[in-house]
């Protein structure tokens, strides 16, 4: 009860205060939309894309069996989305939210934290979370990002648009910097790392934003299948992928734990930037956020158990 109690009240709380704030200046002020959708896209992702690749201290044996992981259980959520979507004839637009919503995670702004608390402050597990958020930083600008462009602008104009984003950019500078040990001078990282400590702020209140303008019902049995595969079937997924990679203790523990991470909240800004069904992206971002307070307290529990 007391774990529960604490993830709940100390990461899951804030954040849906957030939302909250973001539904009311809404109601209050009718923010408009692009305009937030355009500063997370163009200004806040690139700064914190930079900030987490720069920061990001691992060693290659880890490295290799975290990629490892990453990609397996990615692939497998992939196929089981794109059956869905061809099993219920979903339109291109809406296939590439669903998509999104359950194979991209919000490990960056919840996962760090909860690994936080989960292990103590412990490094190797720190470092963990930190291979899992730069790799969903690639895929959702990458996978995602043509995914959900290539339902409006086709597959070439997205890839065209893809080159023009300079998150692109961001994550290439990070590496390099990061690889060849290069210092970045103060007068450009401290606001890059103020940008980056602000993704969560604007992210969530856009979300919230987003959601006080549609009716919650609408699409409710989609939503909480998406919630559904991203809480409760992708755990699965990484316990399958973890035993038979055979990764044991806190690499095993940590990777299980990050499975379990509700959607992210980039798949509504992707899904707002181009016009894919956004109330149901933003939704599933609401829905699985609310029940991953219950999800990832049981898989916290379960990890140390599954995985000693």
């Amino acid at each position: 009860m007391s774990v529960f109690l604490t993830t709940s009240g100390q990461i899951i709380a804030p954040i849906v205060v957030l939302i909250g704030i973001g539904a009311i200046l809404h109601r209050a002020f009718r923010l408009d939309m692009n305009t937030l959708s355009k500063l997370i896209l163009y200004f806040f992702v690139p700064a914190i894309a930079f900030v987490k690749i720069y920061e990001a201290k691992l060693s290659f044996a880890l490295l290799l069996q975290v990629i490892g992981f990453l990609l397996l259980q990615f692939v497998l959520l992939l196929i089981l989305t794109e059956g869905i979507s061809r099993l219920f004839r979903f339109s291109k637009g809406f296939s590439a939210s669903f998509s999104n919503s359950v194979v991209l995670t919000n490990n960056g702004n919840i996962g760090i934290p909860v690994n936080d608390l989960a292990f103590r402050h412990d490094p190797l597990a720190m470092s963990i979370q930190i291979v899992v958020v730069v790799f969903e930083i690639l895929v959702t600008f990458t996978f995602g990002l043509l995914k959900a462009s290539a339902a409006t602008k086709g597959l070439l104009g997205s890839i065209r648009h893809f080159f023009r984003l300079p998150v692109l950019y961001a994550i290439i500078l990070g590496l390099l910097c990061n690889l060849l040990q290069l210092s970045v001078p103060d007068f450009l990282w401290v606001p890059a790392k103020q940008a980056a400590n602000g993704m969560l702020a604007i992210a969530l209140v856009s979300i919230g934003a987003q959601i006080a303008s549609v009716a919650l019902k609408k699409n409710t049995w989609l939503v909480v299948a998406s919630s559904f595969l991203r809480l409760i079937v992708s755990p699965i997924v990484a316990y399958g992928v973890i035993t038979l990679l055979g990764l044991d203790g806190i690499t095993a523990q940590a990777l299980f734990i990050a499975s379990a991470i509700p959607t992210s909240r980039n798949s509504a800004a992707l899904a707002l930037e181009y016009n894919n069904e956004p109330e149901f992206a933003a939704q599933a971002v609401l829905v699985s956020t609310l029940l991953s307070t219950i999800t990832l307290t049981l898989c916290i529990s379960l990890a140390g158990s599954l995985f000693p």
